[in-house]
């Protein structure tokens, strides 16, 4: 079988995604796709960074800069001469006249659910073709049973055409004692962390007004945002700024996959109280690296999460603000939930994930040489 994986989020600065697809491609490489795949056709509109492999072809053809133009106009021609059995579209869309069976993943449908907290060039773009994507899609994966819900509910997807494989942290997330990292933003200080893309859904406004109702009692502790500046983050700065906790914030913008195994592991907790999230990567990453975490119980957040996180409502600050009050000042606590989140990372793995994704790749080629017939 011959795979085409669209890879246009391994260009740049790669964010969740781009961790997802390079994870997937590394793994299917690797072997986890069990001798399925002959041969992996990477796509992409501009240079993309993947492994080394002999049975990785790179297609440089038909290339245009702007991701939406290439994928609608310019990529259904190259397919045509790459002829591959299956695409992959690990990035929500997929060109509407392609040609060629297809997979698509679905990481969340936020844009539907929340599209106030999305920009309007995204909306204009998207927020029609991603229907029209997985309606047309032999198979749609998603990454939690949450999201299923939603692919069925929200976009019209038959139910019996859309797969939960969840996302793994990777292997070199797991508790390190390297201060290091902390130490060159924070010194010495205990600290309280976040780490994703600073944007209204991930709710830092809520929890930077619940950490200032504790600082007084946690004098000591910071709170360190990591995370690339996205849209509409100007509120969160300024929250940053008020009397309360003024110098107590730090905001270290994008930090390179392999430091952030140190930063979670030297945190006394990992915050994450996001509105919505169809997976929650980073939450599974703090416990693969043995650190406390206090996130949502909403959307795919308390799935995920199970027994071994403190989830609180994201809507309340008190909760916030207690389960903070609660993890920085009980060391047995900590210990617990450490242990416990260990355990529920080591659940995932990104070797299963490639192979129920291969199964998929498998069951989508069939289904269109039947629907051919």
């Amino acid at each position: 079988m011959i795979v085409g994986i669209d890879a246009t989020t391994l260009v740049g600065q790669i964010s969740g995604v781009g961790y997802y697809t390079a994870r997937l491609i590394e793994s299917l490489v690797n072997g986890a796709d069990g001798g399925l795949i002959e041969r992996f056709v990477i796509l992409s509109n501009r240079d993309a960074k993947v492994p080394a492999s002999s049975r990785i072809e790179i297609c440089r053809q038909g290339r245009f800069p702007i991701r939406a133009v290439w994928m609608q106009f310019m990529l259904p021609f190259v397919l045509r001469r790459v002829r591959p059995d299956v695409v992959h579209y690990t990035n929500f869309l997929a060109p509407l006249a392609g040609g060629v069976p297809y997979v698509v993943t679905v990481h969340d449908l936020s844009l539907t659910l929340f599209p106030h907290y999305h920009t309007l060039k995204k909306r204009l773009l998207t927020s029609t073709l991603v229907p029209a994507c997985a309606r047309q899609a032999e198979l749609v994966i998603a990454p939690s049973e949450s999201t299923r819900c939603d692919v069925v509910r929200l976009l019209g997807v038959p139910s019996e055409r859309v797969r939960v494989i969840p996302h793994a942290a990777g292997p070199e997330f797991q508790p390190t004692p390297d201060r290091s990292a902390a130490a060159a933003l924070l010194g010495n200080a205990p600290y309280l962390l976040f780490v994703g893309t600073i944007e209204p859904r991930k709710n830092l406004l809520r929890v930077l007004r619940a950490f200032a109702r504790v600082a007084a009692e946690l004098p000591e502790h910071r709170f360190l945002i990591v995370g690339q500046r996205g849209w509409m983050y100007e509120d969160v700065l300024s929250e940053a700024a008020r009397p309360e906790i003024r110098g107590r914030v730090v905001i270290a913008g994008y930090v390179a996959e392999d430091q952030l195994p140190a930063l979670y592991s030297s945190a006394d907790a990992f915050v994450y109280a996001s509105l919505y999230e169809g997976f929650g990567l980073p939450v599974i990453e703090a416990m693969a690296c043995g650190t406390p975490v206090i996130t949502s119980k909403t959307s795919s957040l308390g799935e995920l999460a199970g027994d071994a996180a403190f989830v609180v409502d994201p809507e309340s600050e008190s909760e916030l603000a207690a389960a903070m009050r609660a993890v920085c000042t009980d060391a047995q606590l900590r210990v617990d939930l450490s242990c416990r989140g260990r355990a529920r990372a080591a659940a995932f793995s990104w070797e299963r994930t490639a192979r129920q994704t291969a199964a998929a790749y498998r069951e989508a080629f069939e289904r269109s040489r039947t629907q051919a017939t």
